[in-house]
């Protein structure tokens, strides 16, 4: 069977809970030694429910300095994911015509306040109608879990596959799950978790390396600063995506980090509703070595920004990120580097993973999700040179040459 071969360049509190070295009183009374033996260790939450740590990053003071050999490695890794991402994933070809012919395809969402869960819809339903499916479903969602129960009921009957994307406990919902498989309906998760990582309950994970936004935010810091990094990780408590990018960082920073540390400030989903931004500017006024905060969920951007604001600090943003609101923040300034994702690729993933279910092939191991390095230059001059305004960027940010590249497979 031929081949078309597509680029895989894989990409969206409870309490706070911060250990940090050289941070605490206690820590203020040790003796020299007992400094010298210390560890800046960061620990991270996995959820309000279970309070596990995830990560447990030491880095000791004794260290190696970074070598110049591998800071230029760093910077050569990350220029790979400066311009628009190339299409060379590689898969079968699929008649998506005669799999999708009389078919029925369920996308539930995320919250649809979230900016990019409006842009996440919209391109699921055009690229699920250019393969031919005769009804594509997307609703306003206000992300609950009662919203997420009755669309899966609503399934029942009404659709052939059903994909669902966001953060949603799927423990609540693992009888509407069952009732939906039982009617012959296969239930794919989508942008929860990693590649490698399965959600429970459903038949299927689409598998993404979302492990390299956190290693690209890490390099970033790492390289900016020359090994010597002291960073607060915001991270949504309630999204175990959140966690998946962190666990990038954390192996990146783990690696890497010659001399510092790294925090973590955990907010819910409620929190970030309710603003974190007083939270961070605490966190912030209670560490003055820091150089570099990193927002995990781009649903906390705007937090950050009005924290370190507030704080009257110089303070460098990073974050991960592919909305409007993000890219805006990137151009203006207000994030010094942005990790951004496209919506609209991320859609016609999805609809391949999809047609690949309801035909039977075999699944790629990872899903082509690519993420490219995004600055306040980068944009200016991918806006000068297309003439778009900045709400067209993540057009021209990715290109649209996926989309040709996904005709060619499908066969339309």
């Amino acid at each position: 069977m031929k081949k078309v071969t597509v680029l895989i360049m894989t990409l969206t509190f409870a309490v706070m809970s911060i250990v940090s070295a050289g941070c605490s009183d206690e820590e203020a009374n040790m003796g020299e030694s007992e400094k010298t033996e210390q560890k800046s260790v960061v620990q991270q939450e996995s959820s309000e429910e279970s309070k596990e740590k995830v990560v447990d990053i030491s880095v000791s003071e004794s260290k190696p300095d970074i070598t110049e050999t591998q800071l230029k490695e760093l910077e050569s890794f990350m220029s790979a994911y400066n311009g628009v991402p190339e299409f060379t994933f590689q898969a079968d070809e699929i008649n998506a015509k005669e799999i999708s012919k009389g078919k029925t395809i369920m996308l539930i969402p995320d919250n649809s306040n979230y900016s990019f869960t409006s842009l996440i819809c919209g391109q699921f339903k055009d690229a699920a109608k250019s393969v031919g499916f005769s009804k594509n479903i997307c609703k306003e969602s206000d992300g609950t879990t009662s919203f997420y129960s009755e669309s899966l009921d609503s399934a029942i009957g009404n659709s052939d596959i059903v994909l669902m994307y966001g953060d949603i406990n799927k423990d609540d919902l693992a009888a509407n799950i069952e009732r939906t498989q039982a009617n012959g309906i296969k239930v794919i998760s989508v942008g929860n978790m990693g590649k490698d990582e399965n959600d429970h309950y459903v038949d299927y994970t689409m598998p993404i390396n979302y492990k390299l936004a956190g290693k690209l935010l890490a390099d970033w810091t790492i390289t900016k600063k020359k090994g010597k990094v002291n960073a607060l990780a915001i991270n949504n408590s309630d999204s175990t995506l959140s966690t998946s990018i962190y666990n990038g960082f954390a192996d990146e920073f783990k690696k890497y980090v010659s001399s510092g540390y790294c925090t973590v400030l955990s907010g819910s989903g409620l929190e970030i509703q309710n603003g974190l931004s007083g939270k961070i500017k605490q966190a912030i006024e209670k560490d003055p070595n820091l150089n570099y905060i990193v927002v995990l969920d781009e649903s906390m951007i705007s937090d950050a920004i009005s924290g370190v604001e507030q704080s009257g600090k110089d303070i460098k943003i990073i974050s991960t990120g592919g909305s409007v609101s993000a890219l805006e923040a990137a151009e203006n300034g207000s994030v010094e580097m942005l990790v951004a994702q496209s919506y609209e690729w991320t859609a016609y993933a999805m609809v391949d993973y999809a047609l690949r279910v309801l035909n039977g092939n075999d699944l790629p191991s990872e899903q082509d999700v690519p993420v490219r390095v995004i600055t306040k230059d980068s944009i200016k001059n991918a806006l000068e040179e297309n003439t778009y305004e900045i709400d067209g960027f993540y057009e021209i940010c990715f290109g649209s040459n996926f989309i040709t590249g996904y005709s060619d497979i499908w066969n339309i």
